[in-house]
């Protein structure tokens, strides 16, 4: 055993050529920067534990319940990393025999010993030593689900950009690697209360550093990557949050589902189930990542028309598509609709990032609920019998903790007692989407720039012949749509999702998810929507994911239960999950996530079962 002392200054910094080491089958990634220099006359790199020692009574009982600490806490520590220990602190907290027996008991080979100048620490956890000094070490794992199109990393340049993983595939199927960093280096403060948090990221938002690929290759190939990034993102990054990964997305995020609809990046796969269901929409990438690796802490999508309650729904996770406005994030790009939203498997966690995520000072922490259940009855007739009852059971559990019974309604009925029009909803509504969508440019402007830049026109959409025009729509259509809009808001603020100064909202909404009418959903279907005769609206009603779209309100989605089903695929029966959509009123994001949180702590299913390609249970 060698041990030194060193006298040793953490602020040096120097590159290093980035590397990939593997430990007792793990794979690493080591960053090229240099978190403190010193020449650790390595040969190649090795494991190394840093550690802390403070003026400790029994140092040895202490060390060893921080090592044991350490593996409990994070999942890129492992014990090959205490075959090496670099000791930061003062020589007077001890180093009696009692604890060189137990660093020979961790196998232990190395042992550096340092008295920092001016109080200056490196943080806790696993590095590597090389003959530079020692580097962080962020752990690789496989992206089995192919949910991911950029691995990424905090640049070593820029302090305030990120940039892809600088390392080659290390699966032997193909899929990226994804290096998430020790959770020992970081500890969230009122300041930065994500510090540490790993996230992904949807690739419809810009990140400095990054390109965007908009789940095109034609748009991959257009722009340089970006030099800002966008508000709702930088907001996580300003409180500590590790962007990880850029996720797939549909093509321009359109409402495409399956395997044969995705041409550019291919579908990611789904882990529940027989893994061979429907992801979701255009933010599929980030629901199935988010089921799929407990290594991952949040991830961020996106909602138009349905793409964070899609795969929320689909993967069995929570997710919520936010109040316009909410998140620092007007627009991502394709229209007025456009919402921020986060996926995450608990519900724990899932309000302890909404609770950081609203800078708006509007969405207030309401712990007050609604002492009304609106049962919208035409929105849970179209679906299998089996997925409603699984909801309904819900529902149930909600009246049990409001102390409520639900009231019955349909919307058609109460849009033509509001508004004195012998029409349905579906009908007097039915240009509202197309025309506010078709008013902004962004399309128009990126087809604009690949000609210019190519002499030929990109592809842009599915099943749909190519165009050359390069006109956007006329404004007056957009005009109209908005004021159609304004009309439907009215209706509904005024008569279904009414504000309340107490509860927030004096209703909440509920039905069940329904992109499939409940049954099993396949990736390699050529059915968009209805399958067995299930549709996503009965006719004459308006499809259920558009009201709180044109409303421009909260809409949570919550996991309520496997459904069983006999696999096509594996030919055995298989579990998929189910899925209530609760709305509220416009601004109470945060009470649908304390509702749901306090409803599950009232039954007794806070967590969700470990992620291993299956349904929850």
């Amino acid at each position: 055993m060698r041990v030194s002392t060193l006298i040793l200054s953490v602020l040096a910094t120097c590159t290093f050529a980035s590397n990939v080491i593997k430990v007792d089958d793990v794979q690493y990634y080591f960053p090229s920067k240099v978190e403190l220099t010193y020449n650790f006359d390595a040969i190649e790199p090795f494991p190394i534990t840093v550690i802390t020692l403070l003026d400790q009574f029994n140092i040895s009982a202490w060390l060893n319940n921080t090592i044991s600490d350490f593996l409990l806490r994070d999942d890129v520590y492992i014990r090959e990393f205490s075959t090496s220990f670099y000791l930061q602190g003062f020589e007077s907290a001890g180093f009696d025999g009692n604890t060189k027996s137990l660093l020979e008991t961790f196998g232990a080979n190395n042992i550096f010993w340092a008295s920092p100048q001016n109080g200056s620490l490196l943080p806790d956890g696993p590095y590597f030593a090389t003959v530079s000094g020692l580097h962080q070490a962020w752990r690789l794992y496989d992206d089995q689900t192919n949910s991911f199109v950029l691995p990424t990393v905090p640049s070593v340049d820029n302090i305030n950009a990120y940039e892809v993983l600088p390392v080659k595939d290390t699966n032997p199927l193909g899929s990226l690697s994804i290096a998430v960093p020790s959770r020992l280096y970081y500890k969230p403060t009122p300041e930065q209360p994500l510090a540490g948090y790993r996230v992904a990221v949807k690739d419809q938002y810009a990140i400095k550093g990054l390109i965007t690929t908009f789940g095109s290759r034609s748009y991959a190939m257009t722009y340089p990557p970006s030099n800002v990034t966008s508000a709702v993102i930088q907001n996580l990054i300003d409180l500590g949050a590790i962007i990880v990964g850029k996720t797939k997305l549909s093509l321009f995020a359109n409402p495409l589902f399956t395997a044969a609809q995705w041409p550019d990046y291919s579908l990611p796969f789904n882990p529940r189930g027989d893994s061979y269901l429907i992801p979701g929409a255009s933010s599929a990438g980030s629901g199935a990542a988010m089921a799929a690796y407990d290594w991952l802490d949040y991830s961020i999508g996106e909602d138009t028309g349905g793409s964070m309650r899609f795969p929320a729904a689909l993967n069995g996770i929570y997710g919520i598509r936010s109040t316009k406005n909410s998140t620092n994030n007007t627009a991502t790009h394709f229209g007025p609709f456009d919402v921020a939203g986060h996926f995450a498997r608990d519900v724990d966690t899932f309000n302890y990032l909404g609770g950081v995520m609203y800078p708006d000072p509007g969405i207030k922490n309401y712990t007050k609920f609604p002492k009304r259940i609106l049962f919208p009855q035409e929105y849970w007739e179209n679906i299998n019998p089996d997925y409603a009852r699984a909801c309904n059971d819900y529902v149930k559990q909600l009246e049990i903790f409001l102390g409520v019974k639900r009231t019955v309604i349909d919307t058609n009925y109460l849009w033509q007692r509001h508004s004195k029009q012998n029409t349905s909803l579906v009908d007097y509504f039915a240009n509202l989407i197309p025309y506010v969508s078709g008013s902004n440019d962004f399309m128009v402007n990126f087809r604009k720039d690949y000609f210019e830049k190519f002499g030929s026109f990109p592809y842009v959409a599915v099943d749909k012949p190519s165009s050359s025009s390069l006109e956007p729509q006329n404004a007056t259509l957009g005009q109209m749509g908005f004021s159609l809009q304004a009309e439907f808001q009215n209706f509904y603020r005024g008569s279904v999702l009414v504000p309340d100064k107490e509860t927030c909202s004096e209703a909440i909404v509920v039905f069940p998810f329904n992109g499939n009418g409940g049954v099993p959903w396949y990736r390699d279907t050529n059915i968009s929507y209805s399958q067995n005769g299930y549709a996503p609206a009965l006719p004459g009603y308006i499809s259920w994911n558009l009201l709180s779209v044109m409303n421009e309100s909260p809409e949570l989605t919550v996991p309520v239960g496997p459904i069983r089903y006999q696999s096509k695929i594996s030919l055995v029966e298989e579990e998929y999950p189910a899925a209530l959509e609760i709305q509220g009123a416009s601004g109470c994001d945060m009470m649908l996530m304390n509702l749901v949180r306090e409803v599950a702590y009232a039954w007794g299913y806070r967590k969700l079962s470990k992620q291993e390609a299956r349904c929850i249970s």
